[in-house]
């Protein structure tokens, strides 16, 4: 259930919003605007629209707004940087997946954002462990537009029909009795998470802050192991087509005959239910993560998308000032909330009164109130240019060996580890 495995199957579906946001996205830019900006999601783009009309009543600058599809976007840039910054934009959206493509080379291509957070006070305003992503060798280079805390998202009927809630069972170990004792037998909490989901709450990554490969760690392959064991264990599940294709029909099927009760799963995933089984729309409630120890971290992390003005750009104190208008103030924070429901990691606005509206996704809850209590939880994403490479080109791939037991987790993260460490040997220039 990867973001980028969710984009690269339904277009902007992953960011649907879950109501009207009032926003008409653009899909060519303005030619004799000041600024322009790349997006590959309709809703940040629509949203961008209305940042760039207030924008321009404040400065008297036009901001054009350019869709392009998540599949081209990427290497388009990396064309048009290659060719010398032809025809790059101002400011671009770039997928946090995609990221460390961009570090390959003599320079990072985008500005380093650093001392103007650090001059504008947003360093403590912003969720630390959001800006690991878009960090690299003491520089900054692009602000996260959403939290994406990982939390338990679970469907009311059934958990009520057994008598309980799941937001007191906070260990996994309670979680996992409860399911085993209280369901039938037929029944599993969940479709297996995602490694590198359960990895994150643990506190570990693929890589260190330091660009180190850890996928063959042995938290790591613990980790991988523990999974295992929840589906011999009857906790999980692994439906059709899961691991390789993420949320396919035979997961709803799953949902709806009550064989399935919960997901583990980031904010933005609310927008692929709504998107693929609206029918599910109001049934649904969310709490922390059970712990793995008590007391201990209860959310983590998965997706994101970070808002970079480029080092090509002419007019980059202008572009500036846009990201500061569009992502670092309250109104503007809260307004692209309520418009396409990614929750920020601009705490500022997580007391803001319209973070807490009632969500009708979750039956009314506020699920603003959820994510400001595990928002400090979240843990660090750590960048590193090879890290495309590793879960792309290298691990996805062999993933299904591991989930069908063809090959231990050890094995292949440590084939995954070795191939990535050799090319990083030989990588030549890498970052700044």
């Amino acid at each position: 259930m990867t973001r980028r495995r969710v984009l690269a199957g339904l277009g902007a579906t992953a960011l649907a919003p879950l109501g009207a946001t009032g926003c008409t996205p653009p899909s060519t830019a303005d030619s004799d605007a000041d600024l322009e900006v790349w997006t590959f999601a309709e809703t940040h783009a629509g949203w961008f629209e209305s940042m760039a009309a207030e924008f321009e009543q404040q400065t008297g600058l036009r901001v054009a707004v350019t869709l392009i599809p998540g599949s081209s976007i990427f290497e388009q840039l990396l064309i048009n940087l290659k060719a010398g910054g032809i025809n790059t934009p101002d400011l671009c959206d770039i997928e946090q997946g995609q990221f460390g493509s961009f570090l390959i080379g003599r320079s990072v291509p985008f500005v380093d954002l650093g001392p103007k957070l650090r001059e504008g006070g947003y360093v403590d305003q912003l969720v630390e462990a959001r800006q690991a992503l878009y960090s690299w060798q003491d520089g900054v280079y692009g602000v996260e537009h959403a939290l994406t805390p990982v939390t338990l998202f679970y469907l009311r009927e059934p958990w009520e029909r057994a008598g309980l809630d799941p937001a007191t069972l906070t260990t996994w170990d309670d979680f996992a009795e409860a399911v085993t004792t209280e369901f039938p037998p037929e029944v599993r909490a969940f479709p297996i998470p995602g490694h590198d989901i359960v990895l994150r709450q643990r506190g570990g990554d693929y890589f260190d802050a330091d660009g180190r490969v850890m996928l063959d760690s042995d938290l790591s392959v613990d980790t991988m192991e523990w999974l295992l064991g929840l589906e011999d264990r009857r906790v999980a599940s692994q439906p059709p087509g899961w691991v390789t294709d993420g949320a396919t029909p035979a997961l709803w099927a799953e949902l709806r005959a009550g064989h399935l009760t919960c997901l583990v799963a980031p904010d933005w995933y609310a927008g692929t239910i709504a998107g693929q089984a609206d029918d599910l729309i109001g049934a649904w409630g969310a709490c922390p993560l059970p712990a793995f120890e008590r007391g201990g971290r209860r959310a983590s992390c998965s997706g994101g998308t970070g808002l970079t003005i480029l080092g090509t750009s002419q007019r980059q104190a202008e572009a500036w000032r846009f990201l500061e208008l569009a992502m670092l103030r309250i109104p503007s924070v809260v307004a692209r909330y309520k418009a396409i429901n990614l929750y920020p990691p601009f705490i500022p606005a997580w007391d803001d009164p319209g973070m807490h509206d009632p969500i009708d996704f979750f039956a009314g809850q506020d699920i603003g109130a959820l994510y400001s209590e595990v928002g400090p939880e979240v843990p660090p994403q750590y960048q590193s240019p090879f890290r495309p490479q590793l879960v792309s080109q290298e691990l996805e791939p062999r993933q299904l060996d591991i989930y069908q037991r063809r090959a231990s987790a050890r094995a292949v993260f440590t084939e995954v580890s070795d191939v990535i460490r050799a090319r990083q040997q030989r990588g030549g220039s890498v970052g700044r």
